[in-house]
Protein backbone atom coordinates (compact mmCIF):
# COMPACT_ATOMS: atom_id res chain seq x y z
CA UNK A 1 0.00 0.00 0.00
CA UNK A 2 1.29 3.31 -0.40
CA UNK A 3 1.52 5.95 1.62
CA UNK A 4 -1.51 8.01 -0.06
CA UNK A 5 -3.51 4.91 -0.57
CA UNK A 6 -2.58 4.15 3.69
CA UNK A 7 -3.66 7.99 4.56
CA UNK A 8 -6.78 7.95 2.70
CA UNK A 9 -7.36 4.96 4.58
CA UNK A 10 -7.18 6.16 7.68
CA UNK A 11 -9.12 9.14 6.76
CA UNK A 12 -12.22 6.24 6.52
CA UNK A 13 -11.64 5.11 9.64
CA UNK A 14 -11.83 8.57 11.12
CA UNK A 15 -14.59 8.84 8.93
CA UNK A 16 -16.67 6.41 10.32
CA UNK A 17 -15.80 7.23 14.02
CA UNK A 18 -15.72 10.95 13.87
CA UNK A 19 -14.91 10.90 17.62
CA UNK A 20 -11.84 13.64 17.20
CA UNK A 21 -14.72 15.70 14.78
CA UNK A 22 -16.19 17.41 18.15
CA UNK A 23 -13.33 16.45 20.13
CA UNK A 24 -10.28 18.69 18.32
CA UNK A 25 -12.68 21.06 16.65
CA UNK A 26 -11.17 23.92 18.06
CA UNK A 27 -7.81 22.55 19.29
CA UNK A 28 -6.20 21.31 16.15
CA UNK A 29 -6.61 22.66 12.56
CA UNK A 30 -6.05 19.23 10.63
CA UNK A 31 -9.38 16.97 11.88
CA UNK A 32 -11.78 20.45 11.42
CA UNK A 33 -10.39 20.32 7.25
CA UNK A 34 -10.34 16.69 6.89
CA UNK A 35 -13.55 16.32 8.06
CA UNK A 36 -14.77 19.20 5.67
CA UNK A 37 -12.61 17.64 2.88
CA UNK A 38 -14.58 14.25 3.46
CA UNK A 39 -17.78 16.07 3.80
CA UNK A 40 -17.13 17.64 0.23
CA UNK A 41 -16.17 14.56 -1.31
CA UNK A 42 -19.55 12.90 0.18
CA UNK A 43 -22.02 15.79 -1.31
CA UNK A 44 -19.97 15.79 -4.56
CA UNK A 45 -18.98 12.63 -4.78
CA UNK A 46 -15.56 13.95 -6.11
CA UNK A 47 -12.59 12.00 -4.38
CA UNK A 48 -10.25 14.11 -2.35
CA UNK A 49 -7.51 15.30 -4.54
CA UNK A 50 -3.96 15.09 -4.03
CA UNK A 51 -2.92 18.55 -3.50
CA UNK A 52 -6.04 18.61 -1.27
CA UNK A 53 -4.22 16.30 0.56
CA UNK A 54 -0.80 17.68 0.74
CA UNK A 55 -2.30 20.78 2.10
CA UNK A 56 -3.55 18.65 4.86
CA UNK A 57 -0.64 16.94 5.70
CA UNK A 58 1.01 20.51 6.03
CA UNK A 59 -1.58 21.95 8.60
CA UNK A 60 0.02 18.72 10.96
CA UNK A 61 2.35 20.05 13.35
CA UNK A 62 2.37 16.30 15.31
CA UNK A 63 1.21 17.75 18.41
CA UNK A 64 0.31 14.71 19.57
CA UNK A 65 -3.10 15.90 20.76
CA UNK A 66 -5.41 13.00 18.32
CA UNK A 67 -5.99 9.98 20.23
CA UNK A 68 -5.21 7.49 17.27
CA UNK A 69 -1.48 6.45 16.35
CA UNK A 70 -2.37 4.78 12.68
CA UNK A 71 -3.32 8.93 11.74
CA UNK A 72 -0.44 10.50 13.29
CA UNK A 73 2.15 7.50 11.25
CA UNK A 74 0.03 8.01 8.15
CA UNK A 75 0.21 11.82 8.29
CA UNK A 76 4.23 11.42 8.90
CA UNK A 77 4.91 9.13 6.21
CA UNK A 78 2.69 11.07 4.05
CA UNK A 79 4.75 14.23 4.60
CA UNK A 80 7.64 12.15 4.07
CA UNK A 81 6.08 10.96 0.53
CA UNK A 82 5.11 14.35 -0.65
CA UNK A 83 8.37 15.89 0.01
CA UNK A 84 10.28 12.34 -1.84
CA UNK A 85 8.45 12.63 -4.63
CA UNK A 86 7.87 16.70 -5.25
CA UNK A 87 10.88 17.62 -3.29
CA UNK A 88 11.24 20.28 -0.32
CA UNK A 89 11.97 23.33 -2.35
CA UNK A 90 14.19 26.42 -1.07
CA UNK A 91 11.78 28.17 1.63
CA UNK A 92 11.94 24.93 3.86
CA UNK A 93 15.83 23.66 2.80
CA UNK A 94 16.09 27.22 4.55
CA UNK A 95 14.25 27.07 7.45
CA UNK A 96 14.28 23.44 8.48
CA UNK A 97 18.10 23.01 9.65
CA UNK A 98 17.50 25.22 12.98
CA UNK A 99 21.11 23.83 13.98
CA UNK A 100 22.57 25.77 11.06
CA UNK A 101 20.38 28.91 11.29
CA UNK A 102 21.87 29.17 14.58
CA UNK A 103 25.39 28.58 13.98
CA UNK A 104 24.89 30.86 11.06
CA UNK A 105 23.01 34.00 12.23
CA UNK A 106 25.02 33.77 15.59
CA UNK A 107 28.77 34.23 13.68
CA UNK A 108 27.40 38.24 13.62
CA UNK A 109 24.33 38.41 15.62
CA UNK A 110 23.59 41.90 15.38
CA UNK A 111 23.66 42.12 11.79
CA UNK A 112 21.23 38.78 11.78
CA UNK A 113 19.28 40.55 14.55
CA UNK A 114 18.92 44.22 12.35
CA UNK A 115 17.79 41.86 9.41
CA UNK A 116 15.15 40.01 10.85
CA UNK A 117 13.54 43.08 13.22
CA UNK A 118 14.18 46.13 11.21
CA UNK A 119 11.19 46.42 10.05
CA UNK A 120 12.37 47.62 6.18
CA UNK A 121 14.38 44.17 5.77
CA UNK A 122 12.58 41.47 7.58
CA UNK A 123 9.70 41.45 5.28
CA UNK A 124 11.78 40.48 2.48
CA UNK A 125 14.05 37.86 4.48
CA UNK A 126 10.28 36.70 5.58
CA UNK A 127 8.99 36.42 1.73
CA UNK A 128 12.36 34.89 0.57
CA UNK A 129 12.44 31.76 3.56
CA UNK A 130 8.34 31.64 3.92
CA UNK A 131 8.09 33.24 6.92
CA UNK A 132 5.03 35.18 7.50
CA UNK A 133 5.17 38.90 7.57
CA UNK A 134 3.85 39.29 11.26
CA UNK A 135 5.41 36.62 12.78
CA UNK A 136 7.65 37.18 15.72
CA UNK A 137 11.27 36.03 15.34
CA UNK A 138 13.74 36.09 18.68
CA UNK A 139 16.68 37.68 19.10
CA UNK A 140 20.01 35.71 18.32
CA UNK A 141 21.98 36.77 21.82
CA UNK A 142 24.94 37.81 21.36
CA UNK A 143 26.86 34.48 23.57
CA UNK A 144 24.83 31.41 22.62
CA UNK A 145 24.71 28.66 25.24
CA UNK A 146 27.49 26.27 24.22
CA UNK A 147 30.23 28.89 24.13
CA UNK A 148 28.81 30.66 27.81
CA UNK A 149 29.05 26.29 29.09
CA UNK A 150 32.04 25.78 27.53
CA UNK A 151 33.95 29.09 28.56
CA UNK A 152 32.93 29.57 32.23
CA UNK A 153 33.96 27.73 35.20
CA UNK A 154 31.16 25.62 36.08
CA UNK A 155 29.60 25.17 39.11
CA UNK A 156 27.73 26.93 41.39
CA UNK A 157 28.77 24.99 44.66
CA UNK A 158 31.14 22.57 45.27
CA UNK A 159 30.20 19.12 44.13
CA UNK A 160 29.78 16.43 46.28
CA UNK A 161 31.60 13.16 45.21
CA UNK A 162 28.29 11.29 45.56
CA UNK A 163 26.54 13.83 43.37
CA UNK A 164 23.74 12.61 40.77
CA UNK A 165 24.90 13.70 37.24
CA UNK A 166 23.17 14.20 33.98
CA UNK A 167 23.70 15.35 30.48
CA UNK A 168 22.05 18.23 29.28
CA UNK A 169 20.68 18.49 25.91
CA UNK A 170 19.46 21.61 25.36
CA UNK A 171 17.98 21.66 21.98
CA UNK A 172 18.28 24.60 19.60
CA UNK A 173 16.32 27.00 20.76
CA UNK A 174 17.55 27.43 23.93
CA UNK A 175 21.10 26.80 22.31
CA UNK A 176 20.75 29.69 20.35
CA UNK A 177 17.78 31.97 20.79
CA UNK A 178 17.00 31.72 24.38
CA UNK A 179 20.06 30.41 26.16
CA UNK A 180 19.26 32.49 29.53
CA UNK A 181 16.74 29.21 29.98
CA UNK A 182 19.61 26.99 29.20
CA UNK A 183 21.71 28.85 31.72
CA UNK A 184 18.73 28.62 34.46
CA UNK A 185 18.49 24.63 34.20
CA UNK A 186 22.84 24.34 34.34
CA UNK A 187 22.48 26.78 37.66
CA UNK A 188 19.20 24.96 39.08
CA UNK A 189 20.45 21.56 38.53
CA UNK A 190 24.10 22.47 40.06
CA UNK A 191 22.95 24.41 42.92
CA UNK A 192 20.92 20.57 43.75
CA UNK A 193 24.56 18.67 43.56
CA UNK A 194 23.69 17.45 40.10
CA UNK A 195 26.93 17.45 37.86
CA UNK A 196 26.25 19.08 34.40
CA UNK A 197 27.72 17.60 31.07
CA UNK A 198 27.29 18.75 28.01
CA UNK A 199 27.41 15.99 25.44
CA UNK A 200 28.08 16.86 21.64
CA UNK A 201 24.69 17.43 20.03
CA UNK A 202 22.80 18.07 17.59
CA UNK A 203 18.66 19.50 16.57
CA UNK A 204 16.59 16.69 18.09
CA UNK A 205 15.45 16.19 14.39
CA UNK A 206 11.59 17.23 15.18
CA UNK A 207 11.71 20.34 12.24
CA UNK A 208 12.90 17.97 9.88
CA UNK A 209 10.85 15.21 10.65
CA UNK A 210 7.49 17.75 10.29
CA UNK A 211 8.51 18.62 6.96
CA UNK A 212 9.26 15.38 5.80
CA UNK A 213 12.88 15.66 5.52
CA UNK A 214 13.90 11.97 5.99
CA UNK A 215 17.88 12.32 5.01
CA UNK A 216 18.17 15.62 7.68
CA UNK A 217 16.29 13.80 10.18
CA UNK A 218 18.06 10.31 9.88
CA UNK A 219 21.99 12.54 9.77
CA UNK A 220 20.48 14.38 13.17
CA UNK A 221 19.16 10.63 14.95
CA UNK A 222 22.42 9.01 14.13
CA UNK A 223 24.65 11.62 15.32
CA UNK A 224 22.70 12.16 19.01
CA UNK A 225 21.81 8.60 19.26
CA UNK A 226 25.71 7.37 19.14
CA UNK A 227 26.95 10.48 21.17
CA UNK A 228 24.09 10.05 24.34
CA UNK A 229 24.37 5.89 23.96
CA UNK A 230 27.54 6.73 25.19
CA UNK A 231 27.16 8.96 27.82
CA UNK A 232 24.57 7.22 29.36
CA UNK A 233 26.87 4.19 29.46
CA UNK A 234 28.94 6.12 31.30
CA UNK A 235 26.44 6.52 34.17
CA UNK A 236 24.49 10.05 32.84
CA UNK A 237 20.71 10.42 32.83
CA UNK A 238 19.89 12.59 29.89
CA UNK A 239 18.01 15.69 30.93
CA UNK A 240 15.76 17.82 28.44
CA UNK A 241 14.62 21.37 29.12
CA UNK A 242 12.83 21.48 25.64
CA UNK A 243 9.59 18.97 25.88
CA UNK A 244 9.78 18.67 21.86
CA UNK A 245 13.24 17.54 22.32
CA UNK A 246 12.26 15.10 25.56
CA UNK A 247 9.22 13.92 23.19
CA UNK A 248 11.66 12.68 20.03
CA UNK A 249 14.50 11.00 22.25
CA UNK A 250 11.62 9.46 24.40
CA UNK A 251 8.96 8.58 21.81
CA UNK A 252 9.65 9.03 18.46
CA UNK A 253 13.13 7.48 18.10
CA UNK A 254 11.48 4.63 20.27
CA UNK A 255 8.54 3.53 17.69
CA UNK A 256 9.48 0.00 16.79
CA UNK A 257 12.41 -0.33 18.75
CA UNK A 258 10.97 -2.98 21.21
CA UNK A 259 9.30 -4.72 18.48
CA UNK A 260 13.10 -5.00 16.97
CA UNK A 261 14.30 -6.66 20.17
CA UNK A 262 11.17 -8.98 20.29
CA UNK A 263 11.77 -10.57 17.25
CA UNK A 264 15.12 -11.09 17.41
CA UNK A 265 14.29 -13.07 20.61
CA UNK A 266 11.53 -14.65 19.04
CA UNK A 267 13.88 -16.19 16.75
CA UNK A 268 15.81 -18.10 18.85
CA UNK A 269 12.09 -19.96 19.80
CA UNK A 270 12.15 -23.23 18.05
CA UNK A 271 8.76 -24.26 18.77
CA UNK A 272 6.14 -23.89 16.33
CA UNK A 273 4.46 -22.00 18.77
CA UNK A 274 5.21 -19.27 21.89
CA UNK A 275 2.90 -18.29 24.74
CA UNK A 276 2.58 -14.53 25.08
CA UNK A 277 1.47 -12.90 28.58
CA UNK A 278 -1.53 -10.70 28.09
CA UNK A 279 -1.78 -9.40 31.97
CA UNK A 280 -4.91 -8.28 33.60
CA UNK A 281 -6.13 -6.51 31.28
CA UNK A 282 -9.83 -6.25 30.09
CA UNK A 283 -9.44 -9.21 27.74
CA UNK A 284 -7.33 -11.24 30.40
CA UNK A 285 -10.66 -10.51 32.72
CA UNK A 286 -12.98 -11.63 30.59
CA UNK A 287 -11.16 -14.57 29.27
CA UNK A 288 -9.58 -15.88 32.24
CA UNK A 289 -6.82 -16.53 30.63
CA UNK A 290 -3.21 -15.02 31.54
CA UNK A 291 -1.31 -15.83 28.39
CA UNK A 292 -1.98 -16.69 24.55
CA UNK A 293 -0.53 -19.53 22.16
CA UNK A 294 0.79 -17.53 18.81
CA UNK A 295 2.04 -19.63 15.69
CA UNK A 296 5.74 -18.41 15.64
CA UNK A 297 5.86 -17.81 11.93
CA UNK A 298 3.07 -15.16 12.65
CA UNK A 299 4.64 -13.52 15.70
CA UNK A 300 8.09 -12.82 13.72
CA UNK A 301 5.44 -11.25 10.73
CA UNK A 302 3.66 -8.78 13.35
CA UNK A 303 7.30 -8.52 15.54
CA UNK A 304 8.87 -5.89 12.82
CA UNK A 305 10.18 -2.75 12.81
CA UNK A 306 9.86 -0.83 9.57
CA UNK A 307 9.59 2.52 11.23
CA UNK A 308 11.49 5.98 10.30
CA UNK A 309 14.48 5.11 12.67
CA UNK A 310 14.43 1.31 12.38
CA UNK A 311 18.33 1.80 10.65
CA UNK A 312 19.43 2.79 13.92
CA UNK A 313 20.60 0.38 16.71
CA UNK A 314 17.50 -0.30 18.81
CA UNK A 315 18.89 -1.31 21.71
CA UNK A 316 20.76 2.44 21.50
CA UNK A 317 17.34 3.89 21.06
CA UNK A 318 15.70 2.17 24.05
CA UNK A 319 18.42 2.56 26.00
CA UNK A 320 18.32 6.68 25.17
CA UNK A 321 14.58 6.24 25.73
CA UNK A 322 14.73 4.95 29.49
CA UNK A 323 17.16 7.16 30.72
CA UNK A 324 15.83 10.56 28.92
CA UNK A 325 14.05 13.18 31.66
CA UNK A 326 12.30 16.52 31.18
CA UNK A 327 14.30 18.72 33.39
CA UNK A 328 10.93 19.22 35.92
CA UNK A 329 10.51 15.72 35.73
CA UNK A 330 14.06 15.69 37.37
CA UNK A 331 13.48 18.06 39.72
CA UNK A 332 10.38 17.14 41.18
CA UNK A 333 11.79 13.32 41.47
CA UNK A 334 14.26 15.13 43.19
CA UNK A 335 12.11 16.50 45.69
CA UNK A 336 10.09 13.68 46.21
CA UNK A 337 13.70 11.99 47.42
CA UNK A 338 14.13 15.47 49.55
CA UNK A 339 17.38 16.53 47.72
CA UNK A 340 15.95 19.72 46.60
CA UNK A 341 16.52 23.61 47.86
CA UNK A 342 13.58 24.22 48.06
CA UNK A 343 14.72 27.83 50.05
CA UNK A 344 12.60 29.75 47.73
CA UNK A 345 11.83 33.33 47.57
CA UNK A 346 8.04 34.67 47.70
CA UNK A 347 6.55 35.54 44.77
CA UNK A 348 3.22 37.25 45.50
CA UNK A 349 1.57 37.07 42.30
CA UNK A 350 -1.26 34.92 40.24
CA UNK A 351 -0.23 32.68 37.20
CA UNK A 352 -1.51 30.58 34.77
CA UNK A 353 0.04 27.36 33.53
CA UNK A 354 -1.19 25.53 30.16
CA UNK A 355 1.46 22.44 29.71
CA UNK A 356 2.92 21.94 26.75
CA UNK A 357 1.30 19.15 24.04
CA UNK A 358 4.75 17.38 23.90
CA UNK A 359 4.95 17.15 27.33
CA UNK A 360 1.76 15.84 28.17
CA UNK A 361 2.59 13.08 25.61
CA UNK A 362 5.17 11.96 27.70
CA UNK A 363 3.03 10.74 30.30
CA UNK A 364 4.80 12.44 32.77
CA UNK A 365 1.70 14.20 34.68
CA UNK A 366 1.99 17.44 35.58
CA UNK A 367 5.75 18.25 37.44
CA UNK A 368 5.90 22.07 36.55
CA UNK A 369 2.45 22.62 38.52
CA UNK A 370 3.68 20.42 41.65
CA UNK A 371 6.74 22.43 41.12
CA UNK A 372 5.43 25.86 41.04
CA UNK A 373 3.31 24.72 43.96
CA UNK A 374 6.38 24.77 45.98
CA UNK A 375 6.75 28.97 45.41
CA UNK A 376 5.13 30.53 48.64
CA UNK A 377 2.54 33.21 47.87
CA UNK A 378 2.51 32.18 44.01
CA UNK A 379 -0.99 31.44 43.40
CA UNK A 380 -1.25 29.09 39.99
CA UNK A 381 -4.25 28.60 37.87
CA UNK A 382 -3.63 25.72 35.68
CA UNK A 383 -5.37 25.65 32.27
CA UNK A 384 -6.79 22.51 31.07
CA UNK A 385 -7.76 21.42 27.30
CA UNK A 386 -6.63 19.73 24.38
Amino acid sequence: MSFEDKLRYEIIKCRRCEACKDLLSSSCVVFPEMFRMVDEERETGQKISTDQLIHLVNLCTFCAACPCLDIRTAILEAKTGYADRYGLGFKIRAIENMDRIGKLCGVIPQVSNFLLQNRVTKPFVARTVGIHKDRKIPYFSNEDFETWFRSKKRGILPQPKNSKKIAYFSGCTAKYFFPDVAKAVVEVLERNGVEVYYPEQKCCGMPSLLEGDRDLTLEFARFNVERLAEVVEEGYGIVCSCPTCGYMLKKILRVGADQAIWRRDSEKVESDFVHIEIGHGLFGAISGMSSVKIPTKHLKALLKDDGYFSSISPEKRIMISDNTYDVGEYLKSLHEAGALDTRLGSVHTRGAYYPPCHLREQRIGRPYEYLLGLIPELSLNAINGN
